[in-house]
């Protein structure tokens, strides 16, 4: 049966690619683009079968696949290999699963909160099992461990919740407990922290009990906020690994160990700052060919972009992905059915969060993670998983009417 294809963001997801596998070519010297370029005609084969999937398959397989999921990652634990472990090997081939557990758990999410009603979704107990949908990956994730692809498996929670009805203020409950561990941590403040974590404290108080004028919720955010800012200090000593503390400082002065963690974040600086406006031209840069850029292929393909194609070609890439996002809340709008439409929202938030933190680890703005740009980044799991998810939200479009 013939479906009309979102031929926009069909165009830009399969621009995106080709320019990916090009890339992968001019960073890596070596074959790994062929396996790139393997990985891109299947992936994008996958993304427009998933159009002719029946529209109501993907929400009946939503928590199924949210199981097979999770299994999934227990099994990484147990038999993954890699160092560190993260991936599971099936003869030749190594897949990832975090990267294809991400679209199973936006899945779930999305089918749990379309099945609340608007008023149901701000209620206590939507908002705490929808949490815990995002956070066992999150929880099983990080134990690999990979801490990066962890926060992204939230990265979609707030957006989807908004999206489903709850009232901002609540969305403000949910996300102070995070500011509060951004506003308690030491060594992005130094010595003003507890000045500017009293602060926080003191100033979200107010503007809830003026708001609210409810002594008990106040007082409840009080201890929530207080708790979430105290057990950083725990955390940080005791919880993050070495190399992980590394990225943090590394990313609030990148100076402090030039030749060592902070070696990746200064030459991908170099490499963007060097390009200029025009770039120094396709397979001419030198940050990656001789070496200085490590990753050049994975994590840093945007520094590489950046030196050999300039402005022009960073701001072009940066338009695809913004077309695509937007691509993606559009998709969203027009589905007439909540699972279909939180599902959209969920995918571009994904999207959106990957990007954002991809591009702003090689510019300086973001620790260094590990997350891929999506559809440019070398990786089979991570660019099959994006093309899923644009798999998704062509078939989203393609049944909008029908669900």
């Amino acid at each position: 049966m013939r479906r009309e294809l979102d031929l926009g963001l069909l165009v830009a997801v399969a621009m995106l690619v080709t320019f990916g596998v090009t890339m992968v070519y001019s960073a890596s010297g070596s074959d790994v683009w062929r396996s790139q370029g393997l990985y891109a005609v299947i992936s994008v084969f996958v993304a427009v079968a998933i159009v002719y999937v029946p529209e109501k398959l993907f929400y009946d397989l939503a928590y199924p696949l949210y199981g097979l999921g999770m299994l999934s990652l227990v099994v990484v634990l147990v038999w993954g290999t890699g160092n560190p472990a993260r991936w599971l090997a099936i003869g030749s081939l190594r897949l990832q699963p975090a990267e294809f557990a991400k679209i199973a758990t936006i899945m779930a999410i999305a089918r749990f909160l379309g099945d609340q009603s608007s008023e149901r979704v701000s209620g206590p107990r939507a908002i705490v099992l929808a949490v815990l949908l995002a956070v066992l990956p999150m929880g099983l994730v990080a134990r690999q461990p990979d801490l990066g692809t962890a926060v992204s498996f939230g990265a979609a929670l707030i957006p989807m919740l908004y999206w489903a009805g709850m009232r901002p203020l609540h969305v403000f409950f949910l996300t102070a407990p995070m500011l509060s561990v951004v506003f308690s941590f030491e060594p992005l403040w130094q010595d003003q922290a507890p000045i500017v974590f009293a602060l926080f404290i003191i100033l979200s108080s107010v503007i809830i009990q003026l708001l609210l004028a409810r002594l008990w919720v106040t007082l409840t955010l009080l201890g929530v906020n207080l708790s979430a800012g105290l057990v950083t200090t725990y955390l940080w000593a005791n919880f993050l690994r070495g190399y992980q503390k590394a990225r943090i400082m590394t990313f609030l002065n990148p100076e402090s160990d030039a030749l060592g963690s902070g070696w990746n974040i200064i030459q991908s600086k170099i490499a963007i700052g060097s390009g200029g406006p025009t770039g120094k031209g396709f397979l001419q840069g030198t940050q990656s060919k001789y070496e200085f850029l490590p990753a050049a292929h994975t994590d840093f393909i945007f520094s590489v972009i950046g030196e050999e194609l300039g402005f022009v070609g960073s701001i072009f890439v940066l338009s695809l992905f913004l077309f695509v996002i937007w691509r993606c809340l559009y998709v969203g709008t027009v589905a007439n059915n909540r699972f279909a439409s939180l599902l959209a929202v969920g995918l571009g938030s994904m999207l959106a969060f990957h990007v954002f933190v991809n591009v702003g680890m090689t510019i300086g703005v973001m620790p260094v993670t590990g997350l891929p740009l999506p559809f440019l980044s070398y990786g089979g799991s991570s660019l099959l998983t994006n093309c899923l998810a644009v798999g998704l939200l062509l078939h989203i479009y393609a049944h909008r009417h029908e669900y």
